[in-house]
């Protein structure tokens, strides 16, 4: 996986996503009132979404020129994880620096391609971006 820089537009929208989940949003810089809602929450593995969130993607993507005809996840792991990746076709987007075996560390700001199913470090929060 070879990491890519966002855009400034779609950095921008990264960061008020980041503000919308509790696991790297810092405390002073989160908006009262404007958090992602928690839709899965088991095992230490929590699934974000709803309307604001899936707004903010639509337009993180857009500016990242991915297109339409994807469908994304929000997911925070506590635990190191495989990323299940059934295409072997997607978008990977930290919320902060995350280690992926094999891959390295994807840093904020970057995003990677995905066509196999890394192991993710304890503590990743990501947006997995795939076709629908």
């Amino acid at each position: 996986m070879d990491p890519h820089e966002l855009p400034r537009a779609a950095e921008e929208i990264r960061q008020e996503i980041k503000r919308m989940i509790p696991e790297t949003a810092i405390q002073a810089d989160q908006p009262v009132g404007i958090q992602a809602k928690i839709l899965e929450d088991g095992n230490g593995t929590k699934s974000y979404g709803g309307d604001a969130l899936a707004g903010k993607i639509s337009r993180l993507t857009g500016k990242m020129g991915i297109g339409i005809g994807w469908r994304f996840r929000l997911v925070y792991w506590s635990e190191p994880t495989k990323l299940l990746n059934d295409r072997k076709q997607g978008y990977l987007i930290p919320l902060k620096d995350i280690n992926l075996t094999p891959g390295g560390t994807l840093q904020e700001r970057y995003y990677a391609e995905v066509t196999d199913e890394p192991l993710l470090s304890s503590g990743a929060a990501a947006i997995f971006i795939v076709p629908a």
